[in-house]
C-alpha cells in the first residue's frame, strides 16, 4: 500500500473505530499547512518543536490529532501518519492500532487524573509532593523548554515535572508526568530554590541513588543491593579498575541520581580519586577512575550507544570529570 492510500484508509479506520478509541474529534493537518487561526498556529509550532526540533510556521509531516473533552478541558492526542505508516511496513495494522489504542487509553487516563487543573490553580500546597526532577538532553528538548523551569548542566538538562501517575506491576512500570510552567513558578510565590529543593528531595525519596558493580546486578535487584549511599552501607570502596553505574531503584531517569546531594562527592571518596561520567541514557551514568581510561575512548564508546538506542533516551554526548579539589563536575572539551 503506498503511503497516501495508507493516510486515506488510516482516516477511514479511525471513524469506523470512534467509540473504541474514545475520541469526539478527529482533524486532520496535511504537511506545508499552516494557518492565520493562532490557536491552529500554535497547535502547528508545537508539533515542529515535538516532533521534527523546529521552530516553524509551516507543519512538517502529516499528522492527525484525535481530539477528547470532559469538564471543558480539551485533550489532543497526535499521531504523525509517516511514523505510523512505517509500523505499518514493518509490522501490520495491528502494531499500527496497538500505538494509538495505547497512547488514548493514556491521554484519556491523564485527563482523568486531572493534573491540568491541580497546576492552573496555582496552589503550591496541593502541588508540592508530586513535584520531581528528571533528566533530559538539553539539544533535543531545547524549544519545548522555553516556557518551562529547568537548570542546564554541559548539554544536559535537569527540567521540574510534576507526577500524575506512577504505576509498576513489575512487568512494566508506567509513568505520566507533566513540566511545570514557568506561569506557575510565578503565581506561587515561592522562591524557586525552595522548589527546586523539594523537588530534588522528592524524587531523591521515590527513587533513591544506587550503584551497581556488575552489569547483571541491575536486572530486577533487592532494594537494598548497591545502597552506597545508606547508613553502614558494605559498599566502602571502588576498586581502580571497576567500572559501576550509578542510576536509582526506579532506573526510569535513573541518571538524576548523579545529582542529588552528596552523591558525586561519595563517589570520588568511594574511589579515592577524581573520575569520568558518562551518562549513558537517561536511565544511567557509567564511572571510570581518572587514569585508567582515555577519555577518548569513553566518548567513542558513548558516542556509539547514543546510536544503537532509542533517541529518546539519550542525556549526553559529552565526557564529564568529576574534581575532588573543587568538588564539581565539569564537561570536557574533547
Amino acid at each position: 500500500m503506498e503511503y497516501k492510500e495508507f493516510v486515506s484508509e488510516l482516516q477511514k479506520k479511525i471513524e469506523e473505530k470512534k467509540q473504541e478509541l474514545g475520541y469526539n474529534k478527529m482533524v486532520f493537518i496535511e504537511d506545508g499547512a499552516t494557518s492565520t487561526d493562532e490557536k491552529e498556529l500554535s497547535i502547528i509550532r508545537e508539533t515542529n518543536i515535538k516532533y521534527h526540533k523546529t521552530e516553524s510556521d509551516v507543519l512538517i509531516g502529516d499528522y492527525i490529532i484525535l481530539y477528547q473533552y470532559k469538564d471543558q478541558r480539551e485533550q489532543m492526542c497526535r499521531f504523525d501518519c509517516g511514523q505510523l505508516y512505517q509500523k505499518y511496513e514493518n509490522d501490520s495494522w495491528e502494531a499500527v492500532w496497538e500505538q494509538i489504542l495505547s497512547s488514548m487509553d493514556s491521554s484519556r487516563k491523564f485527563m482523568e487524573l486531572g493534573i491540568i487543573n491541580l497546576i492552573e490553580k496555582n496552589e503550591y500546597d496541593l502541588l508540592k509532593d508530586k513535584l520531581f526532577i528528571r533528566p533530559l538532553n538539553f539539544n533535543d528538548h531545547r524549544y519545548e523548554l522555553k516556557n518551562h523551569i529547568y537548570r542546564r548542566v554541559g548539554d544536559m538538562v535537569l527540567v521540574l515535572y510534576i507526577l500524575a501517575s506512577d504505576e509498576n506491576d513489575g512487568k512494566r512500570h508506567d509513568v505520566m508526568s507533566i513540566k511545570i510552567p514557568k506561569s506557575s513558578m510565578q503565581a506561587w510565590g515561592i522562591a524557586e530554590e525552595e522548589v527546586w529543593e523539594n523537588a530534588l528531595s522528592n524524587t531523591y525519596i521515590m527513587a533513591p541513588p544506587r550503584i551497581y558493580l556488575n552489569a547483571m546486578d541491575i536486572v530486577n535487584p533487592p532494594y537494598h543491593r548497591g545502597a552506597f549511599m545508606a547508613l553502614n552501607s558494605d559498599i566502602t570502596s571502588l576498586a581502580p579498575n571497576a567500572v559501576p553505574t550509578v542510576t536509582t531503584t526506579a532506573q526510569i531517569n535513573g541518571a538524576i541520581a548523579m545529582f542529588y546531594p552528596g552523591v558525586m562527592k561519595r563517589i570520588a571518596e568511594l574511589f579515592g580519586d577524581d573520575y569520568y561520567i558518562a551518562f549513558t541514557g537517561t536511565s544511567e551514568a557509567r564511572l571510570h577512575k581518572k587514569g585508567t581510561i582515555q577519555p577518548r575512548n569513553i566518548l567513542m564508546r558513548i558516542k556509539q550507544m547514543n546510536k544503537a538506542f532509542d533517541p529518546s533516551e539519550v542525556l549526553s554526548n559529552k565526557v564529564y570529570l568529576y574534581e575532588t579539589a573543587n568538588q564539581e563536575m565539569r564537561q570536557l572539551e574533547l
